[in-house]
């Protein structure tokens, strides 16, 4: 079990007690914490099935594309139809009619033979794309309603910055090179690398002194300065594989570390 998905489901597993109806489940209160959670698997699912089209024969991102799937055909179904006004509503509508498209065509994907032909992935890549951009908008729009959020919400937020940041790298890694597309998605990339060094930096300084926070929060930070030359130097010696799985241990740390709050 990865890292950032035990973090996951453990939280998921403390917000929803065992013996609790599907009433209560969907009565579970709708906040820009939960929302972003949602986001951090979402963009995991993505990363893992980018890492499929790199290579179909890959068993962990198959893997974890069935333990992405499993807590999101929870998560996402059981949100509220009903917002606090006509917009958060829409935005909710549209979440949850997205997913079961997404989740079949998911599921069909991952249960193909290995040794098949990857399949043509944009139109799910654009619908995940959509939903991701959902939750984002759904989770503004919340914090806009309840301004005074947990101050270590950015510590999440940072998580999800670089579960991005990895999928960006291994969308370049997938597609053509040679496009306009490509090198603004370069561009793109190196200004989010930099974002996210220089928000690393604050949290370190932040949290140095904390008896708990501290030393995963170093760690983290020097997991980064391990691949930020590969991210920002894109496509010279691209290692989407290992970019990949070190930017998931950063996500897990990370993500680790706002538990402690």
């Amino acid at each position: 079990m990865q890292p950032l998905y035990s973090i996951l489901l453990a939280f998921l597993l403390l917000s929803v007690p065992v013996s609790a109806s599907a009433e209560t489940r969907a009565a579970t209160p709708l906040t820009a914490e939960h929302i972003l959670h949602q986001e951090l698997l979402l963009n995991q699912l993505i990363v893992n099935i980018y890492l499929l089209q790199l290579d179909f024969l890959n068993s962990d991102a198959r893997e974890k594309i069935q333990d992405n799937l499993t807590l999101l055909d929870t998560t996402i179904p059981n949100l509220p139809t009903q917002g606090k006004d006509g917009e958060t509503s829409g935005l909710l509508v549209t979440t949850k009619a997205l997913w079961p498209v997404i989740s079949r065509h998911t599921t069909w994907m991952g249960n193909l033979p290995k040794q098949s032909r990857p399949p043509e992935a944009d139109s799910l890549l654009m619908a995940l794309a959509k939903l991701d951009r959902q939750l984002l908008l759904l989770r503004q729009k919340l914090m806009t309603q309840t301004p005074r959020q947990k101050p270590e919400l950015n510590i999440l937020e940072q998580a999800l910055l670089m579960q991005r940041l990895s999928k960006e790298y291994l969308a370049l890694a997938v597609y053509d090179q040679s496009s306009d597309i490509a090198r603004s998605s370069r561009q793109q990339l190196q200004t989010l690398a930099r974002h996210f060094g220089e928000r690393m930096n604050r949290l370190n300084d932040q949290y140095q002194k904390h008896p708990y926070a501290g030393k995963p929060i170093r760690q983290a930070q020097a997991t980064w300065l391990f691949i930020a030359n590969s991210i920002q130097n894109y496509p010279q010696k691209a290692v989407p594989e290992m970019v990949a799985m070190y930017s998931d241990r950063i996500a897990g740390k990370l993500t680790s570390v706002h538990k402690m709050f």
